[in-house]
């Protein structure tokens, strides 16, 4: 069980015990047949909805795991060999998740940092992964960045769960939000593979979950 379910029971539990709590006290107070019967009755409502409700918190904590373990697989899947041979130049440091993928889909991973990149001779075809962060880029990278597209570059932009890149500024390029997720790891490589360009993930500004 996750931290968000565990928080939801512990909630659950804190509110029962206080309701059951303020019940005994009331019938410490104020003795009565009737009233502690209708208490007895009341924790036992309780008690049957919390056990209904731990219940479903168990039943979909299962249908989550299932489902993150369906989306890796079939991640999998469609990763194995898929950019076999393709050369892919990765801007940033080595070492990220995001690295590993490109490596299983047999891609012919490069790294280099934005210095390197305006080293390097710009090319028809050539495929440049820029993971993106929640710094906008300088005009001296977006004028690289105009550069490499204007010669017919393969540029892509991921970006992981949570950020909100300013998108508006980049040239016509394939964008990837939640890359820490299968899905968007799925819509990275089925882009890359296509050279889609537009916006894929999660977000709700994406133009769809794939190209």
């Amino acid at each position: 069980m996750n931290m968000g379910f565990r928080y939801h029971v512990a909630s659950l539990l804190a509110v029962f015990f206080s309701l059951i709590l303020g019940i005994l006290i009331g019938g410490a107070l104020f003795p009565d047949h009737a009233l502690v019967e209708e208490q007895a009755l009341l924790i036992a409502e309780l008690e049957e909805r919390f056990r209904e409700t731990n219940a479903k918190l168990g039943a979909l904590q299962a249908e989550l795991d299932f489902s993150v373990q369906a989306w890796s697989q079939l991640r999998d899947s469609i990763a194995r060999d898929r950019l076999s041979d393709r050369a892919v130049v990765l801007v940033g440091a080595g070492g990220s998740p995001l690295e590993a993928f490109l490596e299983q889909a047999g891609a012919q991973l490069e790294h280099i940092d934005w210095d390197g990149l305006a080293q390097i001779a710009p090319e028809k075809g050539l495929t440049i992964v820029f993971p993106l962060g929640t710094e906008r880029l300088s005009s001296e990278q977006l004028g690289l960045v105009q550069n490499l597209a204007a010669v017919g570059a393969n540029l892509s932009f991921v970006w992981e769960t949570g950020l909100e890149p300013v998108l508006m500024e980049l040239p016509p390029s394939l964008q990837v939000d939640s890359i820490d997720t299968s899905v968007g790891e799925i819509a990275f490589l089925l882009g890359l593979a296509s050279n889609a360009q537009g916006h894929y993930g999660l977000h709700k500004d994406a133009q769809g979950l794939f190209p």
